[in-house]
């Protein structure tokens, strides 16, 4: 039983879509795209949708690039790009998915548990984790709530900036929810010899700090980080010869909390540099003292640090003015709240988790079963729903760039940061599409078909043999390549959705690669399709030359053959017909995976077959 299992139970759906809906809506009003308000129309006029943008497009604010639609009423004013929509879809998933792991996992813990106070404690654990998640989210809002900065590329880049650290932290986050649900330890591979790569990447990294008021919670924490990862390896290696007091641990413990007490107090008072010194040494001394602190009290402290370091964030959105610090306000506060939510929302989470595996070791055992969940079998039209989620997501990539093929080809209309957010937003839309499409067929043959085990060397003998012929025969990889007079490396940014980004590189005279993500999947999926059916053929028929050599031929023609049709075709076509150039292509393309597809199902049904031995069964 897969994990995923837990999202066709009723109750856990509900509460996946319900918290989607809510915090789409929600994170759509921080972001400032739905703005609501009493908008004064003319008489007789209830609702204006227009297209047309208020600015320039590429004067437009991140996330408003693109296609733009606004829908205004006398309540509110709703604008929407696809880039918009697409974000808060994420985000709003990502959100949905935490919380909806983290109520299967109290469910699991309240009916396993060995204590009544464990429910209590998970109920307040859940709680704290759940909302550490909705803040997370919120950090790819902030910057359409802070007063402008520096410049509108400045502003842009630090939009998208917070959106991916918000994206990381949310997906790192469900990953080891989901691992807590199975009853394992996500930590236990951390060794203590193990720390001493991040300890001398987080001491590096304080020599690279800006030498700015506004970063000096950036060198506390790193300074801490550094001093208590050196501090714990310290005490590994001491424990074998010095045995430390709880009272001297204790001492030293104390002895860091006033260290990182007198750098708020005398803040205005203390060189920069000194941050880093004073954490350093804050941090080591803590590390020493950290461990004779019962667990809870560990536990606690965590929280009261990541939540002091996340809440004045939050706080300076809803007053609308960043909370000063000192002689630290305006824009600058607003970077010093941002930076302390980033540090902060790690810490939060960590304690969190941690608090939850506090209670699962302590108070309560608990393993995902069926009979728990009450899971109802798989549906053999489940492959569809996702195959028809998959070409919706292709299908509107391909309609959007007929009609607005300006926004990833115009560079002297647009913005080069413009261009590239919108090649990189509709190739991933069309890369997931297709990894949704490909996992809905795999569902499919699954539900109908008792799919063999393959051997695991010919299938990577076979699959590596014929990527290496594909790749010659589209020209993805040339040998002794001659007169390229490019840099040997070259990067194309913006372009044609999954023909761009793409690199070149070349080393003349040896060899060269030409790599887009359609080629690439397309290799991907050819050569894993191919030698699954080779290695299939080969195990069952190794006996009949005839048989092996005729399902060679045909597994190579698809992949190898339609391929080079389809860039023969595609190669002399006009510049100016650069849609038959990418449908065209992408056509072939597809056409040779869903040709290696119907061979799999027929190589699987011939192999799967029940054969009785009629003779045999006379003879006895």
């Amino acid at each position: 039983m897969k994990l995923t299992d837990i999202f066709n139970v009723r109750r856990n759906k509900i509460v996946f879509f319900t918290t989607f809906v809510l915090y789409f809506l929600f994170y759509q009003y921080v972001d400032r795209i739905l703005l609501v308000s009493n908008v004064l129309l003319p008489q007789g006029v209830n609702v204006i949708v227009t297209t047309s943008t208020p600015v320039p497009p590429s004067q437009m604010p991140y996330p408003l690039w693109g296609p733009f639609l606004a829908i205004t009423t006398r309540y509110f004013d709703w604008a929407m790009t696809p880039l918009s929509l697409g974000i808060s879809f994420i985000l709003s998933f990502l959100v949905a998915l935490n919380v909806t792991l983290y109520v299967a996992l109290f469910s699991l813990m309240r009916t396993r548990t060995t204590h009544k106070l464990a429910v209590s404690l998970g109920l307040l654990a859940t709680s704290l984790s759940c909302s550490c998640e909705l803040f997370t989210a919120l950090i790819g809002a902030t910057v359409s709530n802070i007063p402008f900065l520096v410049s509108i590329a400045f502003m842009d880049t630090l939009g998208e900036l917070l959106t991916i650290v918000a994206g990381v932290i949310l997906t790192i986050s469900s990953l080891v929810i989901a691992s807590e649900i199975t009853g394992s330890n996500p930590f236990a591979w951390m060794k203590w010899n193990h720390g001493v790569v991040p300890a001398l990447v987080f001491t590096g990294a304080m020599f690279l700090i800006p030498s700015s008021e506004t970063f000096f919670l950036v060198r506390i924490i790193d300074g801490l980080l550094a001093g208590g990862i050196w501090g714990y390896i310290l005490s590994r290696k001491l424990t074998e010869r010095i045995n430390l007091s709880q009272g001297v641990r204790k001492t030293l413990f104390l002895a860091s909390v006033v260290l990182v007490s007198i750098q708020f107090l005398l803040f205005p008072l203390m060189p920069i540099w000194s941050f880093s010194a004073v954490s350093l040494l804050a941090g080591l001394l803590g590390s020493l003292g950290y461990t004779s602190l019962k667990p809870w009290v560990r536990l606690g402290l965590l929280h009261v640090i990541g939540w002091s370091l996340i809440m004045p964030g939050p706080i300076s959105l809803i007053l609308g003015s960043p909370i000063p610090f000192y002689n630290i306000t305006g824009g600058q506060a607003i970077l010093l709240w941002i930076t302390a939510w980033i540090f902060g929302t790690p810490i939060a989470w960590l304690a969190g988790i941690q608090y939850l595996q506090y209670i699962r070791d302590k108070m309560s055992q608990y393993s995902l079963t069926p009979s728990q969940l009450r899971i109802p079998q798989r549906s053999r039209t489940d492959g569809l729903t996702w195959i028809a989620l998959g070409g919706v997501a292709v299908f509107s990539q391909i309609v959007f760039f007929m009609t607005h093929s300006a926004y990833f080809l115009d560079y002297n209309g647009y913005d080069l940061v413009f261009l590239e957010t919108m090649t990189l937003s509709a190739t991933g839309l069309m890369i997931a599409g297709l990894v949704l499409m490909g996992y809905g067929g795999y569902l499919m043959i699954k539900s109908r078909y008792t799919i063999p085990k393959i051997n695991r060397k010919y299938f990577v003998i076979a699959s590596v043999a014929y990527a290496i012929v594909e790749m010659l025969v589209t020209k993805m990889m040339i040998i002794a390549p001659t007169g390229y007079p490019y840099p040997p490396v070259l990067l194309l940014t913006y372009g044609e959705p999954m023909y761009a980004p793409a690199v070149t590189i070349y080393v003349p005279g040896i060899i060269g690669f030409y790599l887009y993500p359609a080629s690439v999947l397309a290799l991907i999926a050819s050569s894993v399709l191919s030698g699954a059916i080779w290695a299939l053929v080969f195990q069952t028929r190794r006996r009949n030359l005839g048989s092996l050599t005729a399902f060679s031929v045909l597994t190579a023609c698809p992949s190898c053959g339609l391929s080079a049709v389809g860039y023969a075709v595609t190669s002399v076509v006009t510049a100016s017909s650069a849609l038959m150039t990418f449908y065209g292509d992408l056509g072939f393309t597809l056409a040779s995976v869903g040709i290696l597809v119907g061979l799999l199902v027929y190589v699987i049904k011939s192999t799967t077959t029940c054969r009785v031995d009629v003779t045999k069964i006379r003879q006895s």
